[in-house]
Formats: structure tokens, C-alpha cells, sequence
């Protein structure tokens, strides 16, 4: 809180006003010295005196609008001007009040104006976030290697720690970073998630710490970075590892000191945040290369929390396939539909190269294009049956034989089940003879039951 008045007697009645509901004042007795104020600290709202020597407070108003728009001012005035108030309000005062304030009427203004920054910044956050992504809920499953994830951070939600979450590409580690934010005391704040990868490497201070107007070409106004963003709540910095080496630095000095400065600025902003760091790299072997700052490493490394693989977690992939299904069956309206147990299987045993996120647009698809209410062998794709029936046959010998045996059994199945059975057709599309595929049939053992039932040929 600054508090701009000429007058001692009136500075000095509204520093001790805010000060006693709780905020921290500093003061100035003329617009020159409110302008040397704000360039060394850091100041949410302004109590501003009308009538100043020298620089008046509408013309100081004028000026903040340009270098410090992200200052809420409320004017002041010994009587209320009707035009002067019309004139701050236009400027973008927040309110106008006249020097005959009771104490608890100036800490009613000042609170209120208050919520309107917060109200304010919430929103730039809300359409950032909604332009994005949204939520998504965790699904726990059932395997033991979840349960120990799970455990790690129901004990660390409640604390304020770092967090580093490690694993694969597609495990669900900006899920995970959710559901601690949503356990956590910071609930209620905001929830700011930041795709490192995705920022040109010149713009990722700008767009963590935000930048000043006119601090470079093509910045016409102040921005607000994802650190303030996500004040009172939590910033997700997914894929730390792909941070250049020259900006390290800068981020252990933001959380260690819980400050940043906006780029073009020269002042710190004090901020209060949790941050949760998520990787698929190996940190540990980057320290040791020089390609990652040892300090930063073990600043971030507080609390690490590695995923597993979908691949080691099979147990959840039935869990995972029917939330998704009945998620996008919401999504676009549809009938919610259920996997059959011949489904499940090759869904199981297959390798999940892209885990979750692999899973996850499999089943969009298949929500999409299946029209039956039970999703069959039949409808996963060829590569993914394939693959679910090689591993599930070759998974006791390795040698070549045993896999090109499991290749083609895998692969006849599946095109049995798309011709509905009909070994007729099946042998036309795979160009060989019906008494050929008679005869591997009978060499794999297999038939219709081997599906479902038994069919024509014809």
C-alpha cells in the first residue's frame, strides 16, 4: 500500500489505518517521489492525494496508467469534485474518497478495491487456462506401483514442498501435479501450467516472469508471467529439463528467494506459490554433462515422485480404457460403451510405446467411429492387435520362429474378425487359397469360438 499525501498529519492517520487491517504502507508526499517509490518496490494499491505540489495526482494518475497499470489507485480529496471524480474514474481509479473517511470505511475501499486486482488477474489466468487445457481427473487403478505414487503424494499435498515428477512422455505427470494442487491448502488458488518445450526459448522469461511495456519491440503492454499468475496457488513447470542453461539461474533465484522481476522492470515482486516440476529426462545425468545446474537439481528435487510406465502398470489399463470411454461418450453425446473381455486382453498386452496419452486418443477413436455399444477385438486397430498378440504369443520363447508364428496368428484373428468370420472372404482379401487358410487355421488352432461362434463360409 502507498499512501501519496503533502499533508503529515493525513499521511500518517491513513499509514496507521492500514497498517492495523493488516497491510504493509509505505508513503510519499508528492507524485515525483510516489514514481521513486514504485521503482524499487513493489505496491498493489495507492491511497492518492488530488491536490499534490508539483506533479498534481491526476497527472501521477495519467503516468501510472502507462509505466504501472497493474497498480490500483483509489484518489483522495479533501472535498468530492464531481469532475475530478469523473476524470480519475476515466484515468482507471478504482475509487475516488474524500479525507472525512472513518477507519473502517478506508479499510472497507481498500479491501474491496483489493478484490477487483485479484478479480482481475484470476481472469487473464481463467482465459489462459480454459484457452489450453482443462482438467483432467486422476484414475488411481489398481496396480501396486500406483499405490506407492499415490501414497508419496497424499503425504506431500499438504506440504509446502517442491515436487519433482519424473517418468515417460504420455504417463499422466501434469495429472498428477492437479490432483496434489487439488489436495493441497492452495485449492482455492489458481492452478498455472507452464509446456516449457513449447515456449521459444527468448520468450520464456517474458512469459514466466512477464514483462513491463515497452520492455522490448512488440511489448505494448504490461504482461502479467505465470510466477504472478499463479499467486496463492500453484505453477507446473512441465518438462524443466528442456530449460536453457542461461535462464537456470534465474529460476533458482525466483524460488529460493520467492521473488521475480518482470523483464524491462526494476523492481522485485514478492511471490507466494507452490512449484511442481515434471521431466522425461534423465536430471541426475544432465548435472553431471554441465547441460543442468546442480543447484537447481537439488532445489527442485525436494520431493521426487517417479510414474511408472503404462507398460508396468497393466492392472490400471482397464480402469484407464472405461474412464476414458465413458468421459468422451460424454463429450460428444453418445451412449457410453464398455470393452469386451477379448478387448481388455490385447488392450493389456500391448507395449503402450505413448502410454496414457497413446491410450487415451485410442479410445477417443474408437468412441467416435464404433457404433455398438461393445467394443470388440474386431474394432482395435491392426497394430495394436498385432502387437497385443505377438507379445501375448511370444512372450514365453524369443526365437524368430516362435515370433513370426505369433505374427501370423495374430494377424489371421484379426482379419477373420473383420471379415465377420467368413473364411471365404477372409482368404480373398489375404490373397491365398481357401484350403490354405484351412489349413493354417488348423495349425494355430484356431475357429469362430476362438472369437465368438462358429459362421458361415458363404
Amino acid at each position: 500500500m502507498l499512501v501519496v499525501d503533502d499533508d503529515p498529519s493525513i499521511r500518517q492517520t491513513m499509514e496507521t489505518i492500514v497498517r492495523t487491517a493488516g497491510m504493509n504502507p509505505l508513503t510519499a508526499s508528492s507524485g515525483e517521489e510516489a514514481l521513486q517509490v514504485l521503482r524499487r518496490s513493489t505496491v498493489d494499491v495507492m491511497l492518492l492525494d488530488v491536490q499534490l505540489p508539483g506533479m498534481s495526482g491526476l497527472e501521477l494518475l495519467r503516468q501510472l496508467r502507462d509505466g504501472h497499470p497493474d497498480v490500483g489507485v483509489i484518489m483522495v480529496s479533501v472535498v468530492k469534485e464531481i469532475p475530478i471524480a469523473v476524470e480519475a474514474i476515466k484515468l482507471g481509479a478504482l475509487d475516488y474518497l474524500t479525507k472525512d473517511f472513518s477507519p473502517g470505511e478506508l479499510s472497507a475501499r481498500v479491501s474491496k478495491s483489493l478484490e477487483q486486482l485479484r478479480a482481475g488477474r484470476e481472469l487473464v489466468w481463467l482465459r489462459e487456462e480454459v484457452a489450453t487445457r482443462g482438467n483432467k481427473p486422476m484414475v488411481t487403478g489398481r496396480s501396486a506401483a500406483m499405490s506407492a505414487v499415490v501414497g508419496i503424494a497424499e503425504k506431500v499435498a499438504t506440504k509446502p514442498v517442491t515436487v519433482l515428477i519424473t517418468g515417460e512422455s504420455g504417463t499422466g505427470k501434469e495429472v498428477l501435479a492437479r490432483w496434489i494442487h487439488q489436495r493441497s491448502e492452495r485449492a482455492s488458488g489458481p492452478f498455472v501450467a507452464v509446456n516449457l518445450p513449447a515456449i521459444p526459448s527468448e520468450l520464456v522469461e517474458s512469459t514466466l516472469f512477464g514483462h513491463e511495456k515497452g520492455s522490448f519491440t512488440g511489448a505494448s503492454r504490461l504482461r502479467y508471467g505465470k510466477f504472478e499468475l499463479a499467486n496463492a496457488g500453484t505453477l507446473f513447470l512441465d518438462e524443466i529439463g528442456d530449460l536453457k542453461l542461461d535462464f537456470q539461474s534465474k529460476l533458482l533465484r525466483a524460488l529460493q528467494e520467492h521473488e521475480i522481476e518482470r523483464v524491462g522492470g526494476a523492481r522485485p515482486i514478492q511471490v507466494d506459490l507452490r512449484v511442481i516440476c515434471a521431466t522425461n529426462r534423465p536430471l541426475e545425468r544432465m548435472v553431471a554433462e554441465g547441460r543442468f545446474r546442480e543447484d537447481l537439481y537439488w532445489r527442485l528435487k525436494v520431493v521426487p515422485v517417479e510414474i511408472p510406465p503404462l507398460r508396468e502398470r497393466r492392472e490400471d489399463i482397464r480402469d484407464l480404457a472405461q474412464h476414458f470411454l465413458t468421459r468422451f461418450a460424454a463429450a460428444y453425446g453418445r451412449t457410453a460403451q464398455t470393452l469386451s473381455p477379448g478387448a481388455v486382453s490385447l488392450l493389456e498386452n500391448y507395449a503402450w510405446p505413448g502410454n496414457i496419452r497413446e491410450l487415451e486418443n485410442l479410445v477417443e477413436r474408437l468412441a467416435v467411429v464404433c457404433d455398438s455399444p461393445l467394443i470388440e477385438e474386431s474394432d482395435l486397430p491392426l497394430e495394436v492387435a498385432l502387437g497385443a498378440g505377438l507379445a501375448r504369443e511370444a512372450e514365453r520363447e524369443s526365437s524368430y520362429d516362435s515370433a513370426m508364428t505369433a505374427f501370423e496368428k495374430g494377424y489371421l484373428r484379426k482379419m477373420l474378425a473383420q471379415c465377420g468370420w467368413n473364411r471365404r472372404r477372409a482368404a480373398e482379401r489375404l490373397g491365398i487359397g481357401y484350403s490354405t487358410l484351412k489349413a493354417k487355421l488348423r495349425q494355430h488352432g484356431l475357429s469362430r469360438s476362438d472369437g465368438t461362434h462358429d459362421g458361415d463360409d458363404d
